[in-house]
């Protein structure tokens, strides 16, 4: 992660820092998230791909491992709650 240095007047960080301060969060997170937002890395398209792309890599990993997460099928899935109803 990248530090970065900006210069801001004096009033508009008091009140930044203080809505922040409101907001249970921190200027720098503000900044970052404004950051994030204006390359477009909160497309919402984009973050679904990225999760997508996580999914697949731990369903490729994971599935040859014993007593790992999935992948499940339906009947595996349910198969507890089917138990309980004759």
């Amino acid at each position: 992660m990248k530090n970065i240095t900006i210069s801001v007047d004096d009033s508009v960080y008091r009140l930044a820092r203080k809505k922040a301060a409101d907001e249970d969060t921190s200027v720098s997170r503000v900044v970052q998230r404004f950051l994030e937002h204006w390359a477009g890395l909160d497309d919402r398209a984009v973050l679904q791909a990225r999760l997508e792309k996580l999914f697949a890599e731990a369903d490729v990993r994971d599935r040859d491992i014993a007593e790992s997460a999935g992948p499940f099928s339906r009947e595996e899935l349910y198969a507890e709650r089917l138990d309980r109803f004759p």
